[in-house]
């Protein structure tokens, strides 16, 4: 393709441009926005860096020496604005450029294969239409465009003539119309649903008197210390307060009063294992071990600053501990001692199981067990989350189902083709928890099938987009090395020999 200074267009009889959505128009826009901006690399990246090949697809290198990777990175690097100077906003600079140079390699291939040309005809019409010439009367100006700077014009006529084949391919896949019998057909999948119930298995129902054996033998964990607390932004601020609170010109409390805390002041009881968590140091927690009532402890480093305590009380958990500490403690207890819980947690999850299996009713065992029921409303089967179907991640309230579909694509499988009544086997959890499914009731919701009926034709062009993204992307031909070239070659320190 020429690009001689003074190329000159091929349409005499400019019209006006304030409404058209063509291709070119939609280029134009992009564009007006990718060359209006000055594209500096920091130096890192420009030292010895021009050969740097990302991956490839349908056999052609994605690198960043491609005019439309550059201009892509562009566009990028506006959108972020000054965040683009940071380690991540470079790589998600980069890494939009290379998808998009991913997508736009293939789908100029496939224009390619069905033989959609892209002509000089058709590009200086796309430049026009555009509206990036327009004078103020929204007319293409020839002169506006001959005098342009010449690397700005070439850059837009370079990423015009990436961006119109693919643009079209991509027009025709989303405009493409579905027959009756394809939305019929989503139609009555999207209307039959599944219900569910479940129970999960978790340290909630480790019994009181263990939690309370535990503790005993772990007091030091377990204690419960009284606590005031002023918290300040800076140690000096802390060290001035600290000897006001010494020399007795001033309490702790008093102290509390002047911060910028809205956490400071009578905190109450803090059990040792969950105060451990506020401290910066976690080696500072053996302070409070050894407190006795009236010390004051710190200044320590902790999530609101640097922080001055008074200790009120010690006590130890114990019988009279509220059911709030103790599923606190029981939550501890799984973190420090996760053998043992799970140990725990597999015995009470073969007792349901082995309960179900001797023909006991599935809402009995859990009550006699402690476990608390959860129910699903109709859902549709939707492994692949299509948006018009309904999820788990919309029907059920506590989420655990969904968590189980989602690392487990097979356990979706078990939930659809079981019957009702037929209680599956337990499904381990991401968090340690046991998850053990009722399948219920098949449903037909026919305003289901009124909605799908109503919005697939408007969604149809967007979900096009989305599988052909996909499509793309999980082409055996793509080669992501992306990350690895970014960290090994686009970071390293320029040298004399690059």
């Amino acid at each position: 393709m020429s690009s001689d200074e003074n190329k000159s267009l091929s349409f005499d009889k400019p019209k006006k441009n304030k409404n058209r959505k063509s291709i070119g128009w939609i280029i134009g826009v992009v564009v007006l926005i990718l060359i209006s901006i000055t594209f500096i690399l920091p130096t890192t990246f420009l030292a010895g860096n021009n050969d740097i090949v990302f991956g490839s697809i349908r056999g052609k290198d994605i690198s960043y020496t491609n005019q439309y990777f550059q201009t892509q990175a562009s566009f990028a690097q506006a959108q972020l604005g000054s965040n683009a100077n940071s380690l991540q906003g470079m790589y998600q600079v980069f890494n939009q450029a290379f998808l998009s140079t991913a997508a736009t390699i293939a789908l100029n291939d496939m224009a390619d294969e069905v033989g959609i040309a892209v002509t000089d005809n058709y590009v200086d019409r796309a430049i026009v239409n555009s509206g990036f010439y327009n004078n103020a009367d929204g007319v293409f100006d020839a002169e506006l465009y001959n005098n342009a700077d010449r690397y700005q014009r070439d850059t837009f006529r370079a990423f015009a003539e990436e961006s119109v084949a693919s643009g079209m391919v991509t027009r025709d896949i989303m405009s493409a119309h579905s027959s009756n019998d394809e939305v019929a057909l989503i139609q009555d999948l999207g209307s039959r649903g599944r219900t569910f119930d479940y129970v999960t298995v978790s340290s909630a129902i480790y019994p009181r008197e263990s939690v309370i054996s535990y503790a005993l033998e772990h007091q030091d964990n377990f204690l419960k210390v009284g606590l005031n607390s002023a918290s300040y932004a800076t140690e000096e601020e802390a060290n001035t307060a600290l000897s006001a609170i010494n020399d007795g010109s001033s309490t702790l409390l008093e102290q509390a009063e002047t911060t910028t805390s809205t956490t400071d002041g009578e905190i109450g009881g803090q059990y040792v294992f969950a105060l451990q968590g506020n401290l910066v140091t976690p080696e500072d927690i053996e302070s409070f071990k050894n407190a006795a009532v009236g010390d004051i402890i710190g200044p320590v480093q902790t999530v609101d600053g640097y922080t001055i305590y008074e200790v009120t009380s010690a006590p130890v958990l114990d019988e009279n501990a509220t059911e709030e500490e103790l599923n606190a403690a029981r939550s501890y207890i799984a973190t420090a001692e996760p053998e043992m819980m799970s140990t725990f947690l597999d015995e009470k999850t073969a007792e349901f199981e082995a309960r179900i299996s001797n023909g006991e009713d599935f809402f009995t065992v859990a009550e006699d067990m402690g476990l608390s029921v959860t129910t699903v409303a109709s859902t549709t089967a939707n492994p692949n989350s299509f948006p018009l179907f309904s999820t788990f991640q919309m029907t059920d309230p506590a989420q655990n189902l969904f968590t189980a579909t989602y690392f487990n694509a097979n356990y979706i499988n078990d939930l659809y083709q079981g019957t009702e009544g037929d209680v599956l086997a337990a499904e381990n959890l991401a968090n340690g928890n046991r998850l053990i499914t009722r399948i219920g009731e098949d449903t037909v919701n026919n305003s289901s099938s009124t909605y799908v009926e109503t919005m697939y034709g408007y969604l149809k062009p967007q979900m096009a987009t989305v599988d052909l993204q996909t499509a793309i992307f999980n082409d055996p031909t793509f080669e992501d090395n992306f990350a690895s070239t970014f960290f090994s070659r686009m970071l390293q320190t320029p040298t004399a020999s690059n």
